[in-house]
């Protein structure tokens, strides 16, 4: 008698409304809303090809098409199409329209429209080719490690910029995924602000809006998001000294989070980027580029080989 499913909760899990279990949706289109929840950033955004959509539920591409074409009449999804610099459309970006508020009710948190963690002078405005600051959960931050690990052993041995093994679709898509949703412009989290208030009052230093807004900030420049300020919160909890009253200065916090050598989700996001890079140059390289794994891996075997 076999054994029930174990599950690894690291990887996270999908938590829906009731009400969706009530709306008439064929067996597909319920599928196709798990995942897109599944994928989707804080603000129900996500911008998966349908490629990789077919491939995640075993449909062809046509069948997405018409559970999409469902999800958009029953108002729980919106698309809206993304085009290349010279105008051909790319792959549509799409929004679950519930699932922002969804999850603020499950952290009990009010959703407001047109709502700011923080006023607009405390804003960093950074330029286009600097990277949003994603507010990663654990298992999303499971996820990113283990992505690297895939191309770690994709490229191990390989002299650059050729690679050791192909990197599976899986791998391809998910990074494409996150590398893509990593645009736009840096802001500082009331949630960082909030933890940095509290780790100082546990230590009895007296802090002002201003100093924790500063330290924030430069928080954000370092790339730090919510994910990684744990870390780097339990280094200055058992370095700072009991007998210290003051809060530190700009010059001494910025050695604290030196010190505390915090490799961030944006540290390992930028990383991911190179190892897409490495990809491309590696697949110029060969007489004929595969995108996975599957397929066209026995013909460019032969082309290492043969190289």
């Amino acid at each position: 008698m076999s054994e029930h499913p174990i599950f690894d909760r690291a990887k996270g899990f999908v938590a829906l409304p009731v009400e969706v279990l009530e709306l008439d949706l064929t067996p597909g289109a319920f599928r196709l809303l798990v995942e897109l929840c599944r994928m989707a950033n804080a603000d129900g955004f996500c911008w998966p090809s349908l490629d990789q959509l077919s491939d995640r539920l075993g449909r062809s591409k046509s069948a997405i098409s018409g559970y999409i074409k469902d999800l958009r009449a029953a108002d729980l999804v919106t698309t809206t199409e993304q085009k290349t610099a010279n105008g051909y459309n790319y792959r549509l970006k799409y929004q679950v329209t519930f699932w922002k508020d969804w999850r603020a009710s499950l952290t009990g948190k009010v959703v407001q429209k047109n709502e700011r963690s923080v006023q607009q002078d405390e804003r960093l405005r950074e330029s286009k080719k600097q990277s949003h600051l994603n507010q990663l959960t654990p298992a999303a931050v499971c996820v990113l490690d283990k992505l690297l690990d895939d191309w770690a052993a994709c490229f191990r041995g390989a002299p650059y910029p050729t690679v050791a093994r192909f990197p599976s679709a899986d791998t391809l898509s998910n990074s494409e995924y996150t590398v893509n949703a990593m645009s736009g412009d840096l802001a500082i989290s009331a949630d960082i602000i909030s933890a940095l208030r509290t780790t100082w009052r546990k230590l009895r230093v007296a802090t002002d809006e201003h100093a924790l807004t500063e330290q924030a900030k430069h928080l954000v420049k370092a790339g730090y998001s919510q994910a990684n300020l744990e870390q780097l919160l339990s280094h200055v909890e058992k370095t700072w000294e009991a007998h210290w009253r003051r809060p530190p200065s700009d010059e001494q916090f910025a050695k604290l989070v030196k010190a505390a050598k915090v490799v961030t989700d944006q540290q390992k996001k930028i990383l991911l980027k190179s190892h897409l890079k490495r990809w491309e140059l590696a697949q110029k390289t060969l007489q004929k580029s595969p995108r996975s794994d599957c397929l066209g891996a026995t013909k460019l075997s032969a082309s290492f080989a043969a190289g």
